[in-house]
C-alpha cells in the first residue's frame, strides 16, 4: 500500500499545519491515505480524526527533537510504500502518480543534487567527505521523499543514525530554534556514503517540491492545480541581494519554510478548511 506520512509532533500548531496538508491530500490525492506522526498526549479533535486515515505515535528518544526524528519515520509508517511530507507544504496539483512512479525504489529516494565542494548548513564539503571517507554528498531539500519498507531502507535509515551517533560533531547544525539538529546533512551523506539512486527534475516538467524562500510571483490555487513560481539564485552580494538568474517552477507541493509569505498560506488554508468545514487557522 502506497501512503503519505507527516510529522506533527511537540505543539498544537505543527498539528493544525499537518491538517492543512492532509486537507490538501484529500483534495488532490484522495485514493492514498494519510498517516500522522504524533505524539500520545497530542490532543487530536475528533473533526480532524475523521480525515486522518492513520494515526501513529514516536516515543521520545534523547537527542532528537523536530525535523531530525525524519531519521526515525521508517520505524513508525504503517504503509509499504511511502511519501515523507513536511507539514509546511501543501499539495496544489493532481499529478502525484507521475511522482510515485518516478520515485519507485527498492529503498530510500530523493531529489538531490551530488556536491564534492562549497559550503553547506555552515560546513565545507570537501573537508566532510575527506573526513567521512565518501565520494560526495546529496545537497537536498528533504520536505518530501520517499521510502519502501524493507532491508535496503532499513539499512540507509540506520546508516544515517549512526552518523547522527558518531559524527554528530561534524554533520551537525542547529536547525530554526536552535534546540533541534537539522536532518538534511545526515541524510545527505548517507546517500553518497551509501550512493544511493536519486531523482531528478527539469523546471519544465514541474518538480515535486519548491520552497517559497528566495521566490515571488507565487500565483498558488489547489482548487484549480494553479502553481507558478518564480525562484532567484546566484546572489551577488551577501548571498541574499541582485540575484543573477531566475527561474520559473510549477511544482506539485509547495513548501511554506517558515511559512512565508503568510498571506499566500493563509489563503490557501482558508480555502482549505472552508471546504472541509474545519475552524479556520491562524498562521
Amino acid at each position: 500500500m502506497q501512503g503519505y506520512i507527516t510529522l506533527a509532533t511537540g505543539s498544537r500548531f505543527y498539528l493544525d499545519l499537518a491538517m492543512n496538508l492532509v486537507l490538501s491530500l484529500k483534495l488532490n490525492d484522495p485514493t492514498r491515505p494519510v498517516c500522522i506522526v504524533t505524539d500520545r498526549t497530542m490532543d487530536i479533535p475528533e473533526a480532524c480524526r475523521k480525515f486522518i486515515d492513520r494515526i501513529t505515535f514516536m516515543d521520545a528518544k534523547p537527542g532528537f527533537h523536530g525535523c531530525l526524528n525524519k531519521l526515525r519515520i521508517n520505524e513508525v509508517s504503517p504503509f509499504d510504500e511511502t511519501m515523507f511530507v513536511d507539514s509546511d507544504c501543501i499539495l496544489l496539483k493532481n499529478d502525484m502518480d507521475r511522482h510515485w512512479a518516478k520515485f519507485q525504489s527498492p529503498g530510500f529516494c530523493s531529489p538531490g543534487g551530488k556536491a564534492t565542494s562549497g559550503r553547506w548548513y555552515g560546513f565545507d564539503i570537501a573537508k566532510v567527505i575527506k573526513k567521512l571517507g565518501i565520494d560526495y554528498m546529496r545537497i537536498l531539500n528533504s520536505g518530501v521523499f520517499y521510502f519502501r519498507q524493507g532491508a535496503e531502507s532499513d539499512h540507509f535509515f540506520a546508516t544515517a543514525l549512526d552518523l547522527v551517533e558518531n559524527h554528530k560533531e561534524l554533520l551537525g547544525s542547529f536547525h530554526r530554534n536552535k534546540l533541534q539538529l537539522a536532518d538534511e546533512p545526515f541524510i545527505g551523506a548517507t546517500l553518497g556514503k551509501l550512493h544511493t539512486p536519486t531523482v531528478s527534475y527539469q523546471p519544465a516538467e514541474g518538480s515535486i517540491q519548491i520552497t517559497t524562500i528566495n521566490a515571488s510571483d507565487m500565483q498558488f490555487d489547489p482548487f484549480t492545480h494553479t502553481s507558478r513560481i518564480t525562484r532567484y539564485d546566484d546572489f551577488r552580494l551577501l548571498g541574499r541581494f541582485f540575484p543573477r538568474t531566475h527561474v520559473q517552477h510549477s511544482p506539485t507541493f509547495a513548501h511554506f519554510v517558515k511559512l512565508k509569505p503568510k498571506a499566500v498560506y493563509q489563503r490557501i488554508s482558508d480555502q482549505l478548511r472552508d471546504h472541509f468545514g474545519l475552524p479556520r487557522f491562524t498562521a
